[in-house]
């Protein structure tokens, strides 16, 4: 996006030396090198300017090529108001003052009442009490200026815009000779809510904070770093008259649509019916402002992605389009249902939210028709053509079903979707040649990111006519999601052998003979897998949202440790060549704890249940486990596809594959702990000897592991006061499902409620879920797999100076001998464990709260 908006170049170590002396031509002799750079006037946009309106730009002689001539050529000029820039190093202001002095006589006598003078800071006071650059010039050339007091930045569309003014409602000022000078704003043109958003609070609101960007506002979570030229927050085009707020809460820890409601109902009344929202982040901003209109009880515009100042290749002018923009900042293709109005949900006995109302949208000419309704089209022959989010709907009626109507658009694809036919080829056919014939007339970036997709339950014959259709017509083809078919059907038998996989429920028995239900499930998780490298051991990957993370495999252990055992009974950890045989039964978990309770594992034999899922998921288990979660595959499908754009690192060789896991753990972490999918779900699965969840907990520990792993200090908090009696110094706990934690060194981290015992861990193998956070997450929280275990290194009980806690370190996978951390990395993480968030700490997430694994 960088190529949207552009920084106007400061004028560098200006001296009062090099400034136009007023009432004379020249400031007087310089010493400098005839030969040496100097100050030279180009002059811009008189053949393309309305009335012969033209710009100058003073720059070097020494920048022939400089980009600020580029950019000058998009400013808007006005006849009566010319442009001038000052784009000169030092080296050449020698003879600055005798250019601009000579341009500003030269206006004069042209009968030109003012000039719009582009020089960063010109209109700011000196230290010393002196009056501005612009108040003298005005006062000595009799002439009107208007200048900025900051950096002046180009914005989409041949704006200008101070980002950061001097005051208030300053930015842009006018000086008239002997007069005081009128602050402006922000803006040049100033669009009609300038204005009134001059009294809009700005800072810190609930957990976000306000600030202004050229569009109008934009709301993003405290701590992270304010825009800069160059920006998104820089890209979007300054509308006239629709005020823009730019929402980035994807790492919110609060309610957004409760923040976001407060700085509504802050707005002045005629700014209020003029707001749209634009989604600053990958998370579909719709359900946040559908709860904003409830909250308010008004409308609420949202724009299906962001609105851009498009250049029109026909006339060179600019245009507004909203676009949608992949993760790494590119603009990808125009959204055809641009923008939407959420209804306040009715009250009563009917109470019920309304669909979104389209309120602008794209459709080709040809298809506009006599329809009255809103976004809907006709095609040759009757069929209707219907814009929506995620892209066009084709079908014999106006009315797409609701999951086609809701799904949310994603800047990687454009998704057209065919009415499902039953069966009737007739119809089918008819509306794929009305499809055919839409194509040539959609926009070029549309048809470059169209995909085809198959309707929710197609047959086979539709399915094949649609692959060979978006063949035939240069169009991607979205597959549909794997039959149930696929669940039950036997794995083929390897033609070279290969090592058993892992198992993936560690308390099946195997002389159990499964129920009906849960047959298919459980042979499925039996089947044999290739064998794969053995995993190794990875180190820092770098900030959470860095863009190219390592996503290797799960840590395990370098080497194994010469040092005395942790553990008090002998153990012999079941290998996937050598699996340990299960026991008959296996203890039953312990009653729920609200709000998260990991149930305790079984205690260590020579012949307890082998290790939790490690590895790779196999294709009966990706299979399964779509089947398993059927019912909420479309919702976190989204999400991590966006994180795959985002980061590539995680698709590894095999995207398809690596989706699969990644939903697994995005359904996890959506998942309410106590719910269908939560840990308590998984740890009673695993420890009942049901195996109903078996599918997937492979498919989530091998989406872990593609996860990048993070170093630091990691927290849980466990309800106090006291620590239990068995967290000793020795003792090694073990969790038999994912346990939530808190990445205590990441900025902004929430601190941990007061009176509960703090679990303070040292990592190998956690890993970092900030790319598949839910919403509202704070983007602090991490992940250790089931099967993990901790060995216990210290514990200490409250006093008055510091709260419990019970010192941790991860022992590797596949250690039986653990070299203790030293008692310099000990007492580190004491202190950790001491410290306090402070007044500003954000929520604690009630995932990373609850009961700590028993001890093996």
């Amino acid at each position: 996006m960088s190529g949207l908006t552009s920084r106007l170049p400061r004028w560098r170590g200006r001296r009062s030396a090099a400034e136009p002396s007023p009432g004379t031509s020249a400031p007087g002799p310089v010493a400098r090198d005839p030969e040496g750079p100097r100050t030279v006037l180009d002059e811009f946009g008189a053949a393309s300017g309305p009335g012969g309106a033209s710009g100058f730009l003073l720059r070097s002689s020494a920048d022939r090529r400089t980009s600020v001539r580029e950019l000058a050529r998009s400013l808007r000029v006005e006849r009566e108001r010319p442009v001038v820039i000052v784009d000169v190093a030092p080296d050449a202001a020698g003879n600055l003052g005798e250019e601009l002095g000579g341009l500003l006589a030269r206006l004069r006598d042209e009968h030109r009442s003012a000039a719009r003078l582009v020089m960063s800071g010109a209109a700011a006071r000196k230290p010393d009490g002196q009056l501005p650059l612009a108040q003298r010039l005005a006062d000595a050339w009799d002439f009107e200026i208007e200048a900025p007091d900051a950096a002046a930045v180009l914005v989409p569309g041949g704006g200008l815009y101070v980002s950061e003014p001097a005051t208030p409602a300053g930015g842009w000022w006018r000086f008239a000779p002997g007069a005081e000078p009128l602050a402006l704003g922000a803006r040049i043109p100033a669009p009609r809510w300038q204005r009134a958003l001059a009294r809009v609070p700005l800072g810190e609101l609930g957990d976000h904070t306000v600030r202004q960007i050229p569009a109008g506002l934009l709301l993003h979570p405290t701590g992270a770093a304010a825009p800069r030229p160059g920006d998104l927050a820089f890209a979007l085009a300054v509308h006239p008259d629709r005020l823009t707020v730019l929402v980035n809460g994807a790492d919110s820890r609060n309610d957004l649509a409760e923040d976001l409601a407060t700085l509504l109902a802050r707005l002045p009344a005629e700014l209020r019916d003029r707001v749209r929202l634009a989604p600053g982040g990958g998370d579909d901003l719709l359900p946040v402002a559908q709860r904003v209109a409830d909250l308010l009880g008004t409308e609420v515009e949202v724009c299906t992605g962001l609105p851009l100042s498009v250049p029109n290749p026909s006339d060179g002018t600019h245009q507004e389009q909203v676009r949608l923009v992949s993760a790494e900042g590119e603009s990808t293709w125009p959204a055809l249902l641009a923008a939407v109005s959420c209804a306040p949900a009715e009250t009563g006995a009917e109470a019920g939210t309304a669909a979104p109302r389209p309120v602008r949208w794209l459709l080709p000419d040809a298809v506009a028709g006599p329809d009255s309704e809103p976004a809907v089209g006709r095609l040759p022959g009757g069929s209707y053509v219907v814009a929506v989010r995620a892209g066009l709907w084709v079908g014999a009626t106006p009315d797409p079903p609701a999951a086609v109507r809701d799904r949310p658009a994603e800047a990687r694809a454009v998704r057209i979707e065919v009415a499902d036919t039953d069966g009737d080829g007739q119809t089918g056919g008819a509306l794929l040649k009305a499809l055919a014939a839409l194509l040539p007339e959609l926009d070029a970036q549309v048809r470059e990111h169209a995909e085809i997709a198959s309707p929710a339950g197609a047959g086979a014959e539709t399915v094949d006519a649609l692959r060979r259709f978006a063949v035939r017509n240069a169009l991607m083809f979205a597959a549909p999601p794997t039959r149930s078919a696929a669940a039950a059907a036997p794995a083929p038998a390897a033609s070279i052998p290969t090592a058993p996989a892992p198992p993936t429920s560690a308390a099946v028995p195997r002389t159990a003979t499964p129920p009906p239900a849960q047959a298919t499930a459980q042979a499925a998780t039996q089947a044999p897998a290739p064998a794969s490298r053995p995993a190794t051991s990875s180190g820092h990957t770098g900030l959470p949202n860095s863009p190219t993370p390592e996503a290797g495999p799960l840590p395990q252990a370098p080497e194994p440790r010469t040092a005395p055992q942790v553990a008090s009974a002998p153990s012999t950890p079941a290998s996937p060549t050598n699996p340990a045989p299960a026991p008959a039964s296996a203890p039953a978990p312990r009653a729920p704890e609200p709000p998260v309770r990991v149930a305790a594992a079984p205690s260590r034999h020579p012949t307890a249940p082998a290790p939790a899922p490690t590895g790779l998921s196999s294709g009966a288990d990706r299979a399964a486990f779509r089947e398993l979660a059927a019912s909420v595959w479309e919702e976190h499908t989204g999400p991590v596809n966006r994180a795959l754009v985002h980061l590539p690192a995680l698709r590894g060789p095999r995207e398809e594959q690596a989706r699969i896991d990644l939903v697994a753990v995005h359904l996890y972490l959506t998942a309410a702990p106590d719910g269908r999918f939560g840990a308590l779900a998984l740890a009673s699965d695993a420890a009942s000897g049901r195996g109903g969840l078996a599918p997937y907990a492979a498919c989530l520990a091998s989406g872990l592991r593609r996860l990048p792993a993070l170093r630091g200090t990691l927290l849980r908090a466990v309800p106090g006061p006291g620590i239990a009696d068995d967290a000793v110094p020795g003792t090694v706990l073990r969790c038999d499902a994912p346990l939530d934690v808190v990445h205590l060194e990441q900025k902004g981290a929430p601190a941990p409620p007061d009176g509960h015992v703090r679990y303070v861990i040292r990592p190998v193998t956690a890993r970092r879920t900030s790319v598949l956070a839910a919403p509202g997450d704070s983007g602090a929280t991490a992940l250790f797999a089931a099967g993990t275990e901790f060995s216990v290194l210290a514990r200490h009980e409250a006093s008055e100076e510091a709260p419990a806690r019970v010192l941790l370190a991860e022992i590797p996978g596949g250690t039986r001998q653990f070299r203790p951390p030293s008692d310099e990395a000990v007492a580190r993480l004491d202190e950790a464990a001491r410290r306090d968030g402070g007044a500003t700490a954000a929520r604690w997430p009630g995932r990373c709260t609850g009961h700590f694994p028993c001890p093996t």
